[in-house]
């Protein structure tokens, strides 16, 4: 089976389903790849992934950009040129989802996308599957099962979560008394020129989760 990993150029994604030696697994991105293993370097489209979209894949599994999709850019919300960019960041969120591959999943934070298309299928944080990290993860999902994780050991399942993260700051807003918790992956790059790209890397435990869960899911409804 074929699976295409859109807007990815660390390779996490990509890796995780080719190592489950199901998948032939290739990723896409603007920028080369920067994969651990030089044996999937090659596997590796670096261009405008409408290009490679319409190859026959079984799996798509899309990371488009957010700038301006989430509400996190609220503060610019309305400046000169962002509506139009959002109309087209939010064409290219759906050229994706509206591909003709059967299995797909795209994720974003939230933002315009639960308005004017439709609330995600899920959303997690990386600590639910091990990650000392908090940050919300929407997933829109088509023909394909929401992730399980459990937050505690039960009868049926084993703990996959760490603890949740505590926040680095807690600001609060005087004018409205809004309390705002700020966490590491808020501010971890947040300094560095290339803190766009770094926070854009994907959780590999959460990239593990998929390859084993839908793996498993389309094989067994073939």
């Amino acid at each position: 089976m074929t699976a295409l990993i859109a807007c990815e150029y660390s390779g996490i994604v990509r890796d995780a389903f080719e190592n489950t030696g199901v998948w032939d697994a290739w990723s896409c991105d603007l920028l080369p790849t920067e994969s651990e293993q030089t044996r999937l370097s090659g596997k590796h489209f670096q261009c405008d992934v409408l290009e490679v979209l319409n190859q026959n894949w079984d799996l798509l599994i899309a990371f488009p950009p957010c700038t301006y999709l989430t509400y996190a850019g609220m503060s610019t919300w309305y400046d000169d040129g962002r509506a139009m960019k959002r109309i087209e960041a939010a064409k290219f969120f759906m050229q994706l989802y509206e591909s003709n591959i059967k299995h797909i999943c795209i994720e974003n934070p939230r933002g315009i996308l639960t308005k004017i298309f439709r609330k995600p299928d899920m959303e997690i944080h990386p600590y639910y599957f091990g990650e000392k990290e908090m940050k919300r993860t929407c997933l829109w999902l088509k023909n394909l099962p929401i992730l399980k994780y459990s937050l505690c050991n039960t009868l049926f399942e084993n703990q996959t979560s760490t603890l949740k993260p505590e926040p680095i700051i807690i600001q609060y807003r005087r004018v409205t008394g809004e309390v705002k918790k700020r966490y590491r992956t808020e501010y971890l790059f947040r300094n560095n020129k290339d803190r766009a790209k770094e926070r854009s890397r994907f959780w590999p435990s959460i990239a593990q989760a998929m390859a084993t869960q839908w793996t498993e899911f389309i094989l067994n409804n073939k």
